[in-house]
């Protein structure tokens, strides 16, 4: 049998009573019949299943081979941001000023405004930021308006995934990153028909960014049923950015919105607070540009997010890449004083390390699991869920952080006959579907799985049914490990 904790680990897990053999040879017969279905024969299937009271293997079908996980890549991301930053850690945006404004609210310099990579900062935010600084009295600033961006590296882009299309085209899960990031680093270009057919269609961005994007239509007003056509070709100038919108919505129709990402996100940000000082009637005389805050510099607002515990809710249970990769950039800040994917990902390269996991089996592109590079093996996975299952200090955040099954995010339409029995966390791409977390048995067992499933032809909906059928085994599983006169305790992931 093969036992997946280090002597590290399991010094550090209570002492629960091992599930006798005979029982796990019982389980491993009720989950072998799994390998008969052909998707085993027509993919590159890795599966491991681990007892969370013995952190041994009770299932695996090449429980070391490295396959690309896709989005459960954000366990690991998940795990390395508690263990490093801590489930209280706060993103931080502040404004500053050269100096204090005077009696009638104005600021005689320049002022700044520092990004701590919120992944959490959206127009709504932005705009209380603007309004406090006008409750605070101030009506000019007669320097530049500064972004300071210098938490993160300079580099916007999101590392590991060179797909042409969605370079050119910017969907809205291949955002770019800054320390200082609005609204996702989308902008939501929202459509509706005009009054009659034959009008302008009206076409605007939701959150105005003047000077750094610029909304062009054509867009048609067509007759009353008729079907809908959009296109926006994006266009990316050097410090600007186009979209053209075509096509034509039918009388009556719905409002529409489409999300495309910003190619500067710092850009974004600075042209989106502007236009709010100005709403708000402050006057900005200088232009906008990059820069440092000053240490004499006087701080006039600021801003912090929910609690780290709660942003990875959202990124887990929605797969979110901007949040992601703004939490893993964000780890490399706090902890290697470098604002990179480089330095994140060492840091979560420490943490497998000091898990005993194998550096030859896995290859880290990323934090968001968007790239076709990535290779995790389902016992890396399965290590890093033992681990937090056992962990008292940040395990229960992690655990909440996860899909429950039957209830919420990616996997609220699954298993809802039997919800709340697992929580996972889901990762999909072309020819790519996986899922892995934590799996409650008949009796009250705990398992943590990884069940990985590459190059597989005909869509994801065959790769599910697998899924389920392997949860539904493991639902009616009774291992009897509870029956033990020494009655353990369960884990409590």
């Amino acid at each position: 049998m093969r036992f997946l904790l280090t002597l590290a680990v399991v010094l550090a897990v209570p002492a629960f009573a091992e599930t006798p053999p005979e029982d796990l040879g019982a389980l491993s017969e009720v989950l072998s019949p799994l390998k008969s279905d052909r998707l085993f024969r027509d993919a590159d299937v890795a599966v491991q299943v681990v007892d969370l009271r013995s952190g041994e293997e009770v299932w695996s079908d090449g429980a070391d081979t490295g396959l690309n996980p896709a989005s459960t890549t954000k366990i690991l991301t998940a795990a390395t941001a508690l263990k490093s930053l801590g489930p209280s850690y706060s993103f931080t945006t502040i404004v500053y000023g050269a100096d204090e404004p005077d009696g009638a609210g104005v600021i005689g310099g320049s002022m700044y405004i520092r990004g701590g990579g919120d992944p959490t900062l959206v127009v709504e935010k932005l705009w209380k930021i603007a309004r406090d600084l006008e409750l605070a009295g101030i009506t000019k600033v007669k320097g530049d308006l500064v972004l300071d961006e210098s938490f993160f590296g300079p580099d916007h882009t999101l590392v590991g995934w060179n797909k042409k299309r969605d370079i050119e085209r910017g969907p809205s899960y291949f955002p770019s990153l800054s320390a200082l990031s609005l609204n996702f680093n989308t902008v939501a270009i929202v459509v509706r028909p005009g009054e009659e057919s034959g009008k302008p269609a009206v076409v605007q961005l939701e959150t105005p960014a003047g000077g750094y994007i610029t909304l062009t239509s054509t867009m048609t007003t067509g007759r009353s049923g008729s079907r809908p056509t959009v296109g926006i070709e994006r266009k990316v100038g050097k410090s600007t950015m186009t979209f053209a919108v075509e096509g034509a919505v039918p009388v009556g129709d719905r409002v529409r919105r489409y999300y495309r990402t910003v190619d500067d996100p710092t850009a974004y940000f600075g042209a989106a607070f502007r236009g709010m000082l100005a709403d708000r009637g402050i006057e900005v005389t200088g232009k906008t540009q990059l820069g440092v805050v000053p240490e004499s510099a006087e701080p006039l607002a600021s801003l912090s997010s929910p609690p780290l515990s709660s942003i990875l809710m959202d990124m887990n249970k929605y797969s979110s890449n901007f949040m992601a990769e703004q939490v893993l950039r964000t780890v490399g800040a706090e902890t290697k004083g470098v604002g990179t994917t480089a330095s994140g990902l060492a840091v979560m390269r420490e943490y497998l390390d000091d898990l005993g996991l194998d550096p030859a089996t896995y290859t880290l592109v990323n934090g968001s699991g968007l790239s076709r590079n990535g290779s995790i093996p389902p016992s890396v996975l399965t290590g890093v869920l033992v681990d937090m299952a056992h962990d008292s200090r940040v395990g229960s955040e992690f655990k909440s952080s996860l899909s429950i099954a039957g209830r919420d995010g990616t996997l609220r339409r699954r298993l809802v006959d039997e919800a709340g029995r697992l929580r996972g966390k889901t990762g999909t791409l072309d020819e790519v579907h996986c899922l892995a977390g934590y799996v409650e048995s008949a009796d009250g067992g705990l398992y943590a799985f990884a069940f990985l499933a590459n190059g597989f032809r005909g869509g994801s909906s065959r790769v599910k049914r697998v899924h389920d059928r392997f949860a539904r085994l493991m639902f009616e599983v009774s291992s009897d490990a509870s029956a033990d006169d020494s009655n353990p305790p369960k884990a409590n992931p």
